[in-house]
């Protein structure tokens, strides 16, 4: 009868001397780094049972260097003695790891609503997790959280001090604390999703990633944005709605690309500013301003404007300030209302 299984010998046939070829377990006789870059898109489920069938494979489970604790929003936490079981296993994983080194860490996790002790254990766990990250020398850390709204959250402190991490994404409907002045990072790439964050994180950013490549602001609530890097590439900043943003002021020279969806009913007390000498592609998407400064782009190959006048704005000069300032592009898409604002004005231009 043929076995269900073609990786693993059994125990019967190894007793009797040599497996047959479609018996051995080939897997294990592969390099680490490559069974490993195939354990990586395995979730940790699927991880755990691996572990199980051999002493080579608990080797790579216990070793495999990227961890994606994503699947238990819904999945056997219908009780509090459930969830307990399924923290604890998740401690004990990590804690047999011992300091084997962390690449990528994702934790999409939703704290339960009910009790607060129950809560807030969750969540002790959960900072937990990350503190263990840290001490595994994580590059890429990846954090979902939903949080009841009436509980408080601080990511620890030891994520911006953390010397490895390379990639940071925070998506949480919490408040984002600045961390301090004197603490350096070595972030290339930071995507905040669903935060509010005061200036002191943009100068945190501004004086202490000087390595930063890549800063996105998806939904972020924040009353001004000042930004000057020597290290930035790329930047965005998307808010579909109306948002509370007053003043964007960018200033980096090796920016390359730059995405803005900002709209406001108001263009009262807002300004948008920016230095980038070498940006190369730029997306804007939302209202115009009477006070927007973009400077002469020279190297711009593509910009893709979507403008609209505000309520209280309806002065072309923002429109032929805009184009004075893309002019160079050599592609340039324009949103419909604002050819037809052209159109409408040609004998100014």
């Amino acid at each position: 009868m043929e076995p269900k299984s073609k990786l693993l010998a059994t125990t019967s046939s190894q007793a009797q001397g040599a497996c047959p070829d479609h018996m051995k377990d080939r897997f294990s006789d592969l390099p680490d780094e490559v069974a490993h870059q195939i354990l990586s898109s395995v979730s940790i489920l699927d991880l755990t049972r691996f572990g199980t069938l051999s002493k080579k494979c608990r080797e790579l489970y216990l070793s495999t260097p990227s961890l994606n604790f994503d699947e238990f929003n819904n999945w056997n936490k219908s009780s509090y003695a459930k969830q307990f079981k399924l923290l604890s296993s998740l401690d004990r994983f990590l804690v047999r790891r011992r300091e084997n080194k962390i690449q990528c860490f994702r934790i999409c996790w939703s704290l339960s609503y009910g009790k607060a002790a129950s809560l807030y254990n969750e969540l002790y766990r959960v900072v937990t997790w990350i503190h263990m990250a840290v001490r595994c020398n994580v590059e890429v850390l990846d954090l979902e959280l939903r949080i009841p709204d009436t509980t408080r959250l601080e990511l620890p402190s030891c994520i911006f001090l953390c010397g490895s991490l390379r990639s940071l994404s925070v998506h949480c409907n919490k408040i984002l604390t600045a961390p301090s002045l004197v603490s350096s990072t070595n972030l290339q790439y930071l995507k905040l999703t669903n935060v509010t964050v005061d200036e002191g994180l943009c100068k945190w950013i501004s004086c202490s990633c000087k390595c930063i490549k890549e800063l996105h602001l998806e939904h972020v609530e924040v009353e001004n944005i000042t930004m000057e890097s020597s290290s930035l590439e790329s930047f965005s900043f998307v808010f579909p709605s109306y948002c509370g943003l007053c003043h964007l002021n960018i200033s980096c020279e090796k920016l390359e690309d730059i995405h803005i969806e900002w709209r406001f009913a108001s263009t009262s007390s807002r300004s948008f500013k920016f230095f980038a000498p070498n940006l190369k592609y730029l997306k804007w998407i939302g209202n115009l301003l009477n006070n927007q400064n973009l400077g002469k782009l020279m190297c711009l190959e593509k910009a893709e404007i979507f403008l609209k006048h505000g309520v209280d704005n309806n002065d072309f000069s923002n429109v032929l300030e805009v184009l004075c300032s893309v002019c160079r592009a050599k592609v340039l898409i324009l949103s419909g209302e604002m050819t037809k604002d052209i159109a409408g004005n040609v004998s100014s231009l």
